[in-house]
């Protein structure tokens, strides 16, 4: 049986080396522009005129939320749909944020050491909506990775307590 020559071994040798290496730096690369892609959406959320007025609206909007009779009056009454949209438009970012870390476009350590917080509080904030939504057809799925990165992200600020 013929095994070949040491120069046909080194060649391989060589050309196995060539693309492991070049899978690591692939994946390197990869890990590199997912933990940017974190930091250049919260850098927006943190500068961006429209994030700022967003963040503050959708406080406002619970705070409405919290005066209303029920949640169903406040999700469909004309007097209160100002408010519900507020909330609204501010879980899509952070709806926007699951799709991604779901997605691996964004890193999920750089997301959750941003915005754990931020993202737990907010949607237990607005849960009220949320169980809303889930009660009609058409939006029962509405905001579902957003709820599974809660779910996720505050077992793991259990975790991490104690």
């Amino acid at each position: 049986m013929d095994l070949g020559t040491l120069p046909q071994w080194i060649t391989a040798g060589i050309a196995t080396a060539a693309g492991v290496i070049a899978l690591c730096n692939m994946h390197s690369q990869r890990t590199i522009a997912r933990k940017r892609a974190a930091f250049d959406i919260f850098l927006k959320t943190e500068t961006d005129e429209k994030m700022l007025t967003a963040y503050d609206n959708f406080h406002k909007g619970v705070t409405a939320m919290g005066k209303a009779p029920d949640i169903k009056a406040f999700c469909s009454s004309e007097g209160t749909r100002e408010s519900y949209l507020w909330i609204r438009k501010y879980l899509n970012v952070h709806e926007l944020v699951a799709v991604g870390i779901k997605e691996e476009v964004l890193d999920p350590n750089v997301c959750y050491f941003y915005w754990g917080d931020t993202l737990t509080n907010n949607v237990n904030d607005a849960k009220p909506v949320l169980e809303f939504l889930k009660t009609r057809p058409k939006n029962k799925y509405t905001y579902a990775d957003l709820q599974k990165l809660n779910t996720d992200w505050a077992a793991r600020k259990q975790n991490a307590a104690g």
